[in-house]
Formats: C-alpha cells, sequence, structure tokens
C-alpha cells in the first residue's frame, strides 16, 4: 500500500514462472528429422540395412558353439590366441557365438556367451529397422549430442565390454567351463 493515498492499491504485476513444456531444457535424446537428401538419403540407408542385414545372415547361418566360444572358426577364422595361450576368454571371446544366438532369439544363450556381444547385435538389428524405416518415410534418427557426450558414451561402452568380459569370466569358471584346458603337442 502506498504510504501518501491509504485507500489505494497499488496493482501487482503478476509473477510469471516459465517451465519448460515437457521434457529436459536441452530436448530429447534423439528425434526422428528429415533425411537431408531424398535420394542419397535412402540410398545410404539401404546401404546400412544391406549391411546389417548381412550380418544377422551370416550369423544366422552358424551354428552356435556348445561352449559359448569359438563359433568365428566356421568363418575360416584361426582360434583365439588369447584362450589358447591362457586358457581364458579375451574381451570379444563368445561375440559371434552370441549373435548367432541372438538371431535365433536365444536371449539368455547370448546373453551367457558374450553381454556385450548380445548388446551389440541388438544395436545392428535396430540399425536395420531404423534404415528400412527411413527408407520408407524419408526420416532418420538424430541424437542430440548435447545430450549424449560421446566421451562418456565411449568410457560407458568400455566399462560395458570390461565387466560382459568379467561375467564371462565368472559364469565359466563356475560353470566349469573355465580355465579352457588345450592339450599343446611339446616342442
Amino acid at each position: 500500500m502506498d504510504m501518501e493515498n491509504p485507500g489505494e492499491r497499488r496493482s501487482a504485476k503478476p509473477v510469471v514462472h516459465v517451465l519448460p513444456t515437457r521434457g529436459h531444457p536441452l530436448g530429447n535424446y534423439g528425434t526422428m528429422v528429415p533425411l537431408e537428401h531424398r535420394l542419397w538419403g535412402r540410398v545410404y540407408a539401404a546401404g546400412l540395412a544391406a549391411i546389417a542385414m548381412s550380418l544377422m545372415v551370416v550369423a544366422a547361418r552358424l551354428q552356435p558353439d556348445k561352449y559359448f566360444m569359438g563359433t568365428h572358426q566356421q568363418l575360416r577364422m584361426p582360434p583365439c590366441g588369447f584362450v589358447t595361450l591362457t586358457g581364458l576368454p579375451c574381451p570379444t571371446c563368445g561375440m559371434t557365438t552370441a549373435f548367432a544366438h541372438a538371431v535365433r532369439g536365444h536371449v539368455l544363450q547370448a546373453i551367457r556367451a558374450q553381454l556385450a556381444g548380445f548388446i551389440l547385435a541388438l544395436g545392428v538389428m535396430l540399425m536395420a529397422v531404423f534404415s528400412l524405416i527411413s527408407i520408407v518415410t524419408g526420416r532418420r534418427p538424430s541424437l542430440n549430442w548435447y545430450r549424449v557426450r560421446p566421451e562418456s558414451l565411449l568410457w560407458w561402452s568400455l566399462a560395458l565390454l570390461v565387466a560382459a568380459w568379467a561375467l564371462k569370466i565368472v559364469i565359466g569358471m563356475c560353470d566349469g567351463t573355465l580355465p579352457v584346458r588345450l592339450s599343446v603337442p611339446h616342442c
């Protein structure tokens, strides 16, 4: 109230609180945005879809190894040198087996083979789906790099790989499949 005119009230300005409409102030983690170029964007998406689907077809043609590692040898690759030397799996042992189980829908066996490989297989399947969506709709997924920091993504991926490796070793020790005992001929 004003002291000069006690009967007169001063009109107060209303206080307006501006709140974000929805979500985080920096926006969503990702959105679907239009392709930069109608034709070449779809060609690029078709290439990504072809790569992802070829990986899944190859994985589907492989017979998963019963010891949850060694499936890559069906691709005429040599046995893992780390396993040969130490009797323990390397950080990527079981990735091919995880892919072979994942495309068959054997979730628990894929996780047992290599958790990081299972997550990578899911990522490849998602890449195929989003690529096909991009071809049909002309829109592509876009990450908000203000919310998803690349260095954090790298460190979390590395932590996942190390944790999955440790999990594979612990489970293998518990079920008796590790350490692998190879009969190496003496020189």
